[in-house]
Formats: structure tokens, sequence, C-alpha cells
């Protein structure tokens, strides 16, 4: 989790733990249906340069860590519980499932 603006992101939580939980989530979420649940605009996407140019970085902690810097994401107890959150985002984006094995 070395990115710039790690001091920024330690002021949003309490501890880097719960940042790293936060984070991991996120971007378990962001991978589950393909970056399509993401809160950036496009041209606020993460990129990275390859020898074919700029491409959108596809690294979901870079991504999650960028959506909590928007301060769109509220962190905390006493919030939707992850279970009906997925389900919700199930029927929002239901043909972006992976087949899971």
């Amino acid at each position: 989790m070395a990115e710039p603006g790690i001091d920024k992101l330690l002021e949003i939580v309490d501890s880097k733990y719960r940042l790293t939980v936060v984070v991991a989530k996120r971007a378990q979420q962001l991978l589950r249906y393909n970056f399509k649940n993401t809160v950036l605009e496009p041209k606020e996407w993460p990129k990275m340069r390859t020898l074919e140019g700029e491409v959108p970085d596809p690294n979901p902690v870079t991504w999650a860590m960028k959506e909590l810097l928007t301060g769109q994401f509220e962190i905390g107890e006493n919030l939707v519980p992850e279970d009906k959150l997925s389900r919700v985002l199930d029927q929002l984006y239901p043909g972006d499932l992976e087949e899971e094995a």
C-alpha cells in the first residue's frame, strides 16, 4: 500500500488495520463487477504507462484507494450488511458476475 496519499487515507480511518480491510473489501467488489461499480469518473481512473501508452490500471487496490480519497464512502459501524449490499449489487450488475468454481 505504498501509494502516494497514504497519509490522507490514514486521516479518513482510525487505524492502518481498518484501512487495509476497507481497501481490500472494496477491491474485491470492484473485481467482482469488473470495475463497473466504480464511483470514479473516467477521467479519474488510475492510469499506468505501457509501451502502448497510458491505459487504465488493472490493480483493484489502486482503484479502491483512489475511490476512498474521493470521500464518497462511509466507513464505520451500523452500515448496510455486506451480504445485503452484495445482493443489491448483483441485481444492478447481473451479467457481470464471473463464474465461480
